[in-house]
């Protein structure tokens, strides 16, 4: 088995945890069952040794095991890192259109264009204004004028 970038997701079929860089090239077995090097050590030494795929007694060193080169571990991380970022810009893509759309929460309401005398959280929350709706938990205030000509309120 080589070192290709889809087996940098295969998983031990024992602890089901995703195989180290180090134990791509690792087969313990000559039937070519491939387990990470933890589970073949905890099987040599606290149970029965035997290949879990052909119940054969595992040798005292590994049958196949090649470890990886300097090269193939530079191009093997550089792969998983360029992939990475390949995953990043797909999600970052696939939200770009979300940039001018606002999420509805029943809990939160966006208010533009506040006189200055209203943008106080005490004031906002009193019967009169945002407190008929409901106990108010917070209140933010933004002062920019970005979104309108007066401050805003964010309760």
């Amino acid at each position: 088995m080589s070192a290709s970038g889809d087996e940098q997701n295969t998983e031990c079929p024992l602890c089901m945890e995703p195989l180290e860089l180090d134990d791509l090239n690792f087969f313990p077995c000559t039937c070519g069952y491939q387990i990470c090097r933890f589970c073949w050590h905890r099987i040599r030494t606290d149970e029965n040794g035997l290949c879990p795929a052909c119940r054969k007694q595992y040798p005292e060193d590994p049958a196949d095991f090649k470890p990886l080169t300097h090269e193939e571990l530079q191009k093997i991380k550089s792969e998983k890192r360029q992939k990475d970022l390949q995953r990043k810009q797909k999600i970052s893509d696939n939200r770009k259109h979300l940039g001018n759309v606002r999420v509805v929460q029943k809990n939160l309401v966006f208010v533009v264009g506040l006189s200055q005398r209203l943008a106080e959280p005490e004031v906002l929350k009193r019967n009169e204004y945002f407190g008929k709706f409901g106990k108010i938990h917070k209140v933010v205030i933004n002062h920019s004028t970005s979104y309108a000509e007066i401050g805003r309120a964010h309760v």
